[in-house]
């Protein structure tokens, strides 16, 4: 199936915007409208339903809020629990002022983490994560678990290396994963990943080099596509 490594993400990143013009912000716009669609399908429609967004302070965090606006508009009822950013100008500080002024509750993580949601969001850490984590993130990732509800994981479960799997046993247990433009290695064999689903959020597929052709042939199935490990 073959996978891309978080360094190559971040190259492909900052040429998409050199070259292309394409801003973080757009791809992280439908990014959250992928994972959205997602958690509608796979709790059998989320009208009425209660969602619990776990956001951090990075894109992966700004991805989460996104998807928590896409839920609410889609009739869910979301809260969101978030690490704040330190910089209110950010992506994920200006996606927080956004659902705050949408009326969606919000309250500084682990407050927040609702353990009657019927879904989580784990929004809080993506292919930049380093380890060993620190505080609050332990405590954060072991409410998320203490819930026993579903949780869908954007990119990868948090508190894994996306590249090596290292941290997957203290990382959150997902049911489900959507992993964002290509396959990453370390969910391959991840116990904790749950079902792991590639979603396009139309990263330019010229900036993958020898994995274009892979890419090309996964998008090619559709835009939302379970991968299933070869045996």
């Amino acid at each position: 199936m073959g996978s891309v490594s978080s360094a190559a993400l971040r190259r492909a990143d900052a040429e998409a915007a050199a070259t292309f013009g394409i801003e973080p912000l757009q791809l992280m716009e439908v990014a959250g409208w992928q994972v959205a669609k997602f958690v509608d399908g796979f709790m059998d429609g989320i009208q009425g339903k209660r969602v619990s967004v776990v956001a951090g302070s990075g894109n992966n965090g700004g991805d989460a809020l996104v998807a928590a606006r896409f839920l609410l508009q889609r009739g869910a009822i979301v809260n969101a629990s978030i690490v704040p950013s330190r910089d209110a100008s950010s992506l994920a500080g200006r996606h927080a002022l956004t659902i705050g002024r949408l009326g969606i509750p919000i309250a500084d993580a682990p407050q927040g983490i609702d353990a009657s949601a019927d879904v989580l969001v784990d929004g809080l850490f993506g292919t930049g994560i380093r380890l060993p984590l620190r505080d609050p993130a332990p405590a954060i990732i072991a409410a998320m678990n203490a819930t026993g509800r579903p949780i869908v994981a954007i990119d990868v479960p948090s508190g894994m290396d996306a590249d090596t799997g290292v941290g997957a046993e203290v990382a959150v247990r997902a049911a489900a994963t959507v992993t964002l433009v290509a396959p990453k290695a370390g969910l391959t064999a991840a116990s904790n990943a749950g079902r792991v689903f590639l979603a396009d959020i139309g990263m330019p597929l010229v900036l993958f080099g020898a994995e274009r052709n892979r890419l090309a042939a996964l998008y090619a199935l559709g835009d939302l596509v379970e991968l299933v490990p070869s045996t």
